[in-house]
């Protein structure tokens, strides 16, 4: 009998009689756990692997069980066989402080004899958004995908690309102004801020960045380089410019230089300055030639006439990857195996934000298994 996972998540597995849901953990920690259709169930949702190739029947008997992994780490496992693939997927806790994290491995095994091209997807929540290394949901680091594999993505007209964070609220501007200004997206450890927009190959437009510091007082602080496509860099810092709490904007005279039909705009950390972390509230494009006036883009009068208004970090503000689903096309060779490790946060806990993690698989199972040997 065919299930659909809990919460509207599409599935890919059937249930046979016999499985049943698995809880997992590590010692004095909330566990996580694996239900009888081979779904992963976390605080912030869903994750449910889907498998997809020619030749390949879209559904396929699985078989959840609780298992040891090196005879000492409780994990969930769920077998099921796709034609001529094998699909294991296994969950166990790593001891990551402060509250663990859930490591998910997918194993594809073929098994008749012939290369077969094949997708492997990762069904998420919807409101998920993804970077470059990291899945996110309302600001929060949910999903750590694979180094060295980049997955295929659906993209949207615009919106960020890159591992910084979202910081509602963060900003107390002192005067009347727009409210992209009291948000900003955070580049935390020197992470560039950066964002695509679609527009015409080798269209003009003028671009203004808006700037609210909120925590530092004196100048030096947190300088920050503009780079935006087609228009000389510009170093700011706001608190010399406007002083702290104050709103300021910053005008471009842009374009699609490369006529790649993408505008690029980039907040990186000025080199040497004592605070690394960049920041960014709002961005306006409006037409070539607009030159619109500073003061009326800071108070908000000009939204309406911008041709893309982004409150960053705000309600309005998105993933360039539409959300939803990670996509991984891969190719078995004949009796081969390709194995995906993904990092996942269980309740209490981030993935790592960006970079690559000191944490291995093998360094994970390891851990694992320590913390287990010595448990009472």
């Amino acid at each position: 009998m065919l299930h659909a996972c809990r919460l509207g998540a599409l599935v890919l597995l059937v249930a046979v009689r016999g499985s049943a849901e698995v809880a997992f953990t590590s010692p004095g920690l909330v566990p996580s756990r694996m239900d009888d259709q081979g779904c992963l169930v976390e605080d912030w949702g869903l994750i449910s692997v889907k498998l997809a190739g020619t030749g390949l029947p879209p559904t396929a008997p699985v078989a959840v069980q609780e298992i040891k992994l090196d005879g000492r780490i409780p994990a969930a496992q769920a077998q099921s066989q796709q034609g001529n693939v094998g699909l294991t997927v296994t969950a166990f806790r790593a001891p990551v402080w402060p509250a663990g994290l859930d490591v998910l491995t997918v194993r594809l095994a073929e098994t008749g004899g012939q290369e077969t091209p094949v997708q492997l997807s990762l069904v998420l929540p919807e409101t998920t958004q993804a970077g470059s290394q990291t899945v996110s949901i309302a600001g929060r680091p949910v999903l750590g995908l694979p180094a060295g594999l980049a997955p295929a993505r659906t993209m949207r007209e615009w919106g960020w690309a890159d591992e910084a964070m979202a910081l509602p609220g963060w900003a107390r501007p002192a005067v009347e102004c727009d409210p992209a200004f009291r948000n900003i997206r955070a580049g935390i450890g020197g992470v560039p801020i950066t964002y695509r927009f679609k527009v015409e190959p080798k269209e003009k437009v003028d671009v203004v960045l808006g700037f609210c510091e909120s925590y530092w007082a004196q100048a030096g602080q947190r300088p920050v380089i503009c780079q935006v496509e087609g228009a000389p860099a510009q170093e700011v810092d706001a608190v010399a410019r406007w002083g702290q709490h104050q709103p300021g904007a910053v005008l471009f005279t842009a374009g699609d230089a490369n006529g790649d039909g993408m505008l690029e705009v980039a907040v990186l950390p000025k080199p040497g300055a004592p605070d690394q972390n960049p920041i960014l509230n709002a961005i306006w494009l409006f037409p070539a030639g607009t030159r619109p006036n500073l003061n009326q883009v800071i108070a908000g009068k000009l939204n309406a006439a911008a041709l893309r208004y982004v409150a960053v970090g705000g309600t309005n503000d998105q993933s360039l990857v539409a959300g939803g689903q990670v996509e991984f096309p891969l190719k078995l060779p004949a009796g081969g195996a390709r194995e995906l490790t993904f990092l996942v946060a269980c309740r209490g806990s981030s993935v790592p934000q960006a970079g690559p993690s000191a944490w291995t698989l093998e360094k994970l199972r390891q851990s694992a298994a320590a913390v287990w040997r010595d448990w009472r």
